[in-house]
């Protein structure tokens, strides 16, 4: 989701994302961004900083706490370094996009991003087959180890994971 006030911005952002495939949806303020994002699933979002009404870095911090597993990239032409720091901080953003962009980084950080959310939903998929097999073993195995070390693993692993969503 491209999320800017400026018309000619999301347009040329989306003729370069398009070009290389990805289904581009458009929102000129965050308050219509998170109405889109209530209503479908996103896995990136790159946002602008200077709109009206909600600031990008208040956007992307609604949206990591309402919709953790989303990317949040920022693109701002705003030369504070304040918001750098503030848009790392709050909004735990994954990448921040100076304008005006080069189309090749562009690319490669969307790139990676779409990487990182496949990779993110992938881990949760496999703590829940590690939890639903815990949960057969118990079931099954519940005197062969009375200690519970096996369990205590996965917990371990689980607490790991979560870390390293935040």
């Amino acid at each position: 989701m491209l999320v800017d006030d400026e018309d000619a911005v999301r347009s040329a952002l989306r003729n370069v994302l398009e070009a290389d495939g990805y289904a581009i949806e458009e929102a000129g303020d965050g308050s219509t961004a998170l109405t889109l994002l209530q209503s479908q699933p996103f896995q990136v979002v790159i946002s602008d900083q200077m709109m009206p009404g909600l600031s990008g870095v208040d956007f992307l911090k609604l949206v990591r706490v309402r919709h953790p597993a989303v990317v949040r990239i920022m693109l701002t032409g705003d030369k504070d370094p304040e918001t750098t720091v503030r848009s790392i901080n709050e909004s735990e953003v994954y990448r921040f996009i100076r304008k005006p962009w080069n189309n090749r980084d562009l690319r490669t950080i969307v790139h990676f991003a779409f990487e990182v959310a496949r990779l993110q939903a992938e881990n949760h998929q496999l703590i829940a087959l590690g939890r639903r097999q815990r949960d057969v073993r118990k079931k099954l195995e519940s005197d062969t180890d009375p200690v519970d070390i096996e369990s205590e693993l996965m917990l371990l692993a689980e607490a790991e994971a979560e870390l390293l969503d935040e």
